[in-house]
């Protein structure tokens, strides 16, 4: 009877210490490679401060080439959050070709 009790939502008593599950952290990506191809342009946004959290955020978006006179497709948008916008500035390399 505990047990249909405990899954209907209505526990009667309280859950012990040891058996409490821990509040987890947000889910984290630390590393990842991907491929795009073909790539038809790389849009790097203007930084912006987030109003409503107060830091700095700037994006990258990956477009796909137009076809049969369609729009471009965004194929990712990676968001980058900081405290300052030194954070945020991208130094690229100079084109060789």
């Amino acid at each position: 009877m505990a047990d249909i009790a405990f899954f209907e939502g209505r526990q009667s008593t309280p859950v012990s210490p040891a058996y409490a599950v821990p509040a987890q952290p947000p889910l984290r990506m630390l590393s990842t490679k991907m491929d795009a191809n073909p790539v038809g342009q790389v849009i790097v946004t203007p930084i912006v401060q987030d109003l409503q959290v107060g830091d700095f955020v700037r994006e990258i978006r990956i477009m796909s080439l137009p076809s049969g006179g369609a729009e471009p497709e965004v194929l990712l948008t990676v968001r980058l959050h900081a405290l300052t916008v030194k954070q945020l500035e991208i130094i690229a390399p100079p084109s060789t070709f």
